[in-house]
């Protein structure tokens, strides 16, 4: 089953607002909604009316129908299957008190792994290896803040493997030998090929990585919602819309925070995306 969504009514207004470079007093002035109530959602201590969803959604450009629902903890994706052709492994590590995904990829054929992303746990990440019997022979980050690459120097020196990131991000700390990546760059995992999708805007080079049918997307897409805009809002968007969302419906999104979900049920259910794909 999967776990809860990444981000309540509350992170969805304040993105949304952050997409138009709005405060919270001009969010209020184009509503009609009090100020104090907009603070109260987006500190998760108020529950709107249905008519106030609507009102808030309509200004912010977002779906009215798919905010209600999540306002109302009525949406969760259904679980997703997995792929033929290689073993996925994904722990949901604490950070703090703040959980975050990364995942182990092993390929069946060949047998090689990889790690994607570090879940700034490399404790959690080197004993669940053990257990699976993985030993990494490549790790990729899909960003470099902490949370997704913290911890990286004790995942290279256990395993001795290099670091795959993209060209444009920020140089993660304790990365030994690092490979540099853009759109369009393949790389081999066994008889698997992990494609690179430039998806920058949550920061400044985040790539997604794409097997198969499956993707995984770092911070830039949740289900339910979008990544926090760090680096450029009109920039991950685009990403989204027009690197993500259009693939095949089916295509599976295995995301840094949250459940899992495909590219169907966000362009059915996601407030952002509903109807703009």
């Amino acid at each position: 089953m999967a776990g809860p969504l990444e981000d309540e009514l509350g992170d969805i207004l304040e993105k949304a607002r952050d997409g138009k470079s709005w405060s919270q007093e001009d969010l209020s002035q184009a509503s009609g909604v009090a100020e104090k109530d907009i603070q109260a959602m987006e500190n998760y201590e108020l529950v709107p009316d249905e008519t106030t969803v609507l009102k808030l959604a309509e200004v912010l450009d977002l779906d009215g129908p798919s905010l209600m629902a999540i306002s109302r903890d009525a949406y969760c994706p259904q679980a997703v299957a997995g792929d033929p052709d290689f073993e996925l492994v994904t722990l949901e590590v604490l950070l703090g008190s703040y959980p975050v995904k990364c995942y182990l990829l092993r390929c069946k054929q060949s047998g090689e792994s990889c790690a994607i992303d570090t879940g700034a746990n490399p404790k959690a990440l080197i004993q669940k290896a053990k257990e699976t019997g993985m030993t990494p022979s490549k790790i990729l980050l899909t960003h470099t803040h902490y949370d997704h690459a913290g911890g990286l120097d004790a995942l290279v020196k256990e395993w001795k493997c290099p670091t795959w990131v993209d060209k444009n991000e920020p140089r993660p700390k304790g990365y030994g030998k690092l490979n540099l990546i853009g759109e369009g760059d393949v790389i081999e995992l066994g008889a698997l090929r992990i494609h690179c999708i430039s998806t920058p805007g949550h920061t400044p080079g985040g790539v997604s990585y794409k097997v198969n049918q499956t993707v995984f997307s770092g911070d830039i897409i949740f289900a339910g919602s979008m990544g926090r805009a760090n680096s450029t809002w009109s920039g991950l968007f685009a990403g989204i819309t027009q690197k993500i969302l259009t693939l095949p419906d089916a295509t599976i999104l295995h995301p840094g925070h949250g459940p899992s979900t495909t590219v169907g049920e966000e362009k059915q259910n996601n407030p952002f995306f509903c109807g703009k794909v």
